[in-house]
């Protein structure tokens, strides 16, 4: 996960703990802000509970082909079936992928 990423993930996660009343606003509570590494290891640990296990990474195993040539060539090598998907929608339309047909 890269630092950019981590970054946007302890945002949401401190917001939502926030809403939740896991972490109180110290100006609410009238306690002093903790230390910015007690929230960050919290925040660590949060993500690393959120990670998806080995059994959920399988999408991961899949062999991607660059382009249809290379996939069936790979297939006939490997005795494998070719599985295609195309989309033709827009890129234009923010939800195009849910209205249009693949």
């Amino acid at each position: 996960m890269g630092p950019k990423l981590k970054i946007a993930v302890a945002l949401l996660l401190t917001s939502g703990l926030a809403a939740l009343g896991g972490i109180e606003a110290p100006a609410l509570s009238g306690k002093e802000p903790a230390a910015e590494s007690d929230l960050t290891v919290k925040v660590d640990k949060l993500v690393q509970a959120w990670e998806p296990i080995a059994q959920e990474r399988r999408f991961d195993d899949i062999g991607w082909a660059k382009d249809i040539r290379a996939a069936l060539r790979l297939a006939k090598e490997h005795n494998r079936p070719v599985f295609l998907f195309t989309y033709s929608g827009s890129a234009s339309r923010e939800h195009a992928m849910a209205l249009q047909r693949c």
